[in-house]
């Protein structure tokens, strides 16, 4: 089997720092406070060029539509970091008031960010106009309102959703020629499965398109996707995770094309990230990691890396900022490359991959996908076939997906491929969320008042684990799959409540009353978390809610067949989750429950990365495997290769039983399984027994 079940960390080593004089102590403390004021000074001279402008609800948006803008500029927030730069993040509503927006400004911004804003306020119109006209540059994304449309010589035609699968999936740069200046570092594409875009044309000669739209089959689709004038660049959708590091080599061309002036901070961030590799910070350290490996190949490339980054110091100096930048991108390349060749791959622990669309990176095509993640070493697959109220398989159970109808039974498919290639199958069932049934499904269960409700009565599209007839739902499903299916495992998610604020249903106020005799006067508030005067009952009761189910599963999988295998995805952060959606998964484990549990570790910080892992180690109970999950793609958490690769040692170093990736896709399939598969992959693992 590939259950490491034993866990242990290694000793750390503290430095004891000895008593210094007394002299000694003031003389430091003052030279540290000097060094303090100094840091702050130069902070407040630094202050960030860039400002994304998020749309407010004042302006007329729906709530929904605001919320997702602040998603989206948390990603390009991210973005810009890479690249070298911070942008502040400004509401709308309070941009009248911000002194950087004045016409007088002593630091205006050089730049402004909008990534949803369909609708511009009144009050928001005249300051943009102010900031362009002193020579301010924006970058819109998606919306385009007509007052910013004007400014940058566009015109909306329509909004257009994908007609056919693939219509939007990639973008080609064929005409960057015709902007005068070449915009340097422009890629020749971008990967981006995008489902609706908004078409648009010039209305002057000086707003030029630089890049179309392409299909999944290589064919211009004739819509425009970046058009760049004198005032800033329009993209008619918004940068997914997908391709994340074209993008951001492409968001570095565009802004220094924009602002001459930036191609001075780009240039540096990428030579100051050129020997930061995985978990290794320095070009030192990187060649003692490398040397222990003894491998030739990798010796080769960190001499490789070793010149091109003497060649991008160089040019940096001499202020040529592109071939610097060009020059440490092939360092960072040629050095990823030996720190992937050096590791080595663990023959007894856990490899798996989440794949969230259930239809592997080829839809339509599990054999290919197989044979793929074997030959990366791949050794599990968490494949998500089932929904709250959809099914990618034969279901006499759930609705049956579009999926199904158009590539055929999932599971059957997945299966058969995987086992043919020695990897194991756990299929990822997602519980109790609607999200995705069909209309008519959804509107059923909440006529028969199965669906939860918030703490201000609105509905939720989440079925309520309280209610009897949804347990069994869940069941149903599950023994459905364990029956007919030659599955390896069952792998459950959103195994939990949406959080704090659900579910507050009349039947939840019922049932606990019922289990609790506890008299309530006031509903939801006498069980509000934080509130409440029953809030600690309520919370218990909830998480009794969620750990009946699991307690049921795994008593009934255990009857039906005893070898397959229960795990769930849960969030890392313990105990908070206890208390914020009910989900005890420590408890899960303790009382056997679940044979392995992957929390969903999802972050762009190592240390943050390791304090969860160590303390979930702390917690969990011997016996039970914990693959930490490593968000490559996450919308928290976009990786590079050398990033994964860098947590994947920390969880090894750790005592880790193995590791869970999110998300494989065609885009992870080109990024971050070749480096797998050169050092932690590189045997195949044993087909399962």
């Amino acid at each position: 089997m590939i259950f490491r079940l034993s866990h242990h960390k290694q000793d750390w080593h503290h430095t004891v720092i000895c008593h210094a004089g007394i002299w000694h102590v003031f003389v430091y403390t003052l030279v540290f406070l000097i060094s303090l004021m100094a840091k702050e000074n130069l902070v407040a001279a630094q202050q960030t060029d860039i400002a994304i402008l998020l749309p407010s609800t004042a302006s007329g948006l729906p709530e929904g539509d605001v919320n997702y803008a602040r998603t989206v500029s948390k990603r390009y927030g991210q973005m810009l970091r890479s690249i070298g730069f911070t942008a502040d993040e400004i509401q709308e509503s309070s941009v009248a008031n911000n002194p950087r927006f004045k016409i007088n400004a002593t630091h205006p911004y050089r730049l402004i960010i909008l990534p949803l804003n369909s609708k511009i306020s009144v009050t928001t119109v005249p300051l943009l106009n102010n900031f362009v006209a002193r020579g301010g540059k924006l970058f819109v994304t998606y919306n385009l309102a007509d007052e910013v449309a004007t400014l940058l010589g566009l015109k909306t035609i329509k909004w257009l959703k994908a007609e056919t699968p693939g219509q939007f999936s990639s973008i080609r740069f064929d005409a960057p020629e015709i902007l005068g200046p070449e915009i340097l570092g422009l890629p020749t594409n971008v990967k981006q499965s995008s489902w609706n875009i908004t078409a648009v044309e010039s209305t002057t000669s000086n707003t030029k398109i630089i890049g179309h739209w392409y299909n999944s089959d290589g064919e211009s689709t004739g819509y425009p996707a970046f058009l760049v004038g004198e005032n800033g660049i329009f993209f008619s959708h918004v940068f997914l995770s997908d391709d994340i590091q074209t993008k951001t080599q492409l968001l570095a061309a565009l802004l220094g094309h924009l602002i001459p002036e930036f191609q001075h901070a780009i240039a540096k961030r990428e030579i100051d990230l050129m020997t930061n590799i995985g978990h290794i910070k320095n070009l030192d350290d990187l060649t003692k990691f490398i040397s222990f490996a003894e491998t030739s190949e990798a010796t080769k490339d960190l001499q490789s890396g070793k010149t091109l980054s003497i060649q991008a110091q160089t040019e940096y100096t001499k202020k040529n900022y592109h071939t610097a930048r060009t020059a440490a991108r092939d360092s960072r390349d040629a050095l990823s490359k030996a720190y992937f060749l050096s590791h080595l791959s663990d023959e007894d622990e856990g490899r798996a991959l989440w794949n969230h669309s259930g239809l592997g990176a080829y839809p339509g095509d599990w054999e290919r996908s197989a044979k793929e993640l074997a030959d990366a070493g791949i050794n599990i697959i968490l494949p998500n076939m089932a929904w709250g109220g959809l099914a990618h398989y034969d279901s006499r159970v759930l609705p049956k997906s579009k999926k199904y109808t158009e590539y055929g039974d999932q599971i059957s498919q997945c299966v058969t491929a995987s086992h043919n290639n020695g990897i194991e199958v756990h299929v990822w069932k997602i519980t109790w969320n609607l999200e995705g049934s069909p209309k008519e499904f959804v509107e059923k269960m909440q006529k028969e008042g199965r669906t939860q409700v918030s703490a201000d009565g609105n509905p939720i599209n989440w079925l309520c684990p309280s209610n009897p007839k949804n347990v069994k739902l869940e069941l149903d499903a599950i023994f459905e799959i364990v029956q007919n299916y030659k599955v390896d495992g069952i792998h459950l998610d959103y195994i939990r409540y949406p959080g704090s604020h659900a579910c507050f249903c009349t039947e939840c106020r019922k049932r606990f009353t019922l289990a609790t005799k506890l008299k309530i006067q006031k509903w939801p508030a006498d069980v509000l978390h934080g509130s409440g005067k029953h809030s600690s009952a309520y919370t218990d009761w909830r998480v009794e809610q969620i750990t009946r189910l699991v307690r049921l599963i795994h008593k009934r999988v255990r009857e039906i067949r005893p070898e397959v295998k229960i795990s769930a995805a849960v969030f890392g952060g313990y105990p908070s989750c206890v208390t914020s959606i009910g989900q005890d998964w420590i408890a899960w484990a303790k009382e056997g429950y679940i044979d392995f549990v992957c929390p969903m570790n999802y972050t762009e910080d190592d240390t943050f990365f390791t304090d969860l892992l160590e303390n979930q180690l702390d917690l969990l109970p011997k016996g039970v495997a914990i693959y930490p999950g490593i968000g490559a793609n996450a919308s928290n958490s976009l990786l590079t290769p050398d990033a994964v690769i860098g947590q994947i040692h920390h969880a090894r170093f750790l005592g880790a039983s193995g590791w869970a990736i999110f998300n494989y896709s065609s885009n992870i399939s080109k990024t971050i399984l070749p480096a797998i598969q050169m050092g932690v992959g590189r045997l195949k693992a044993t087909p399962p027994h």
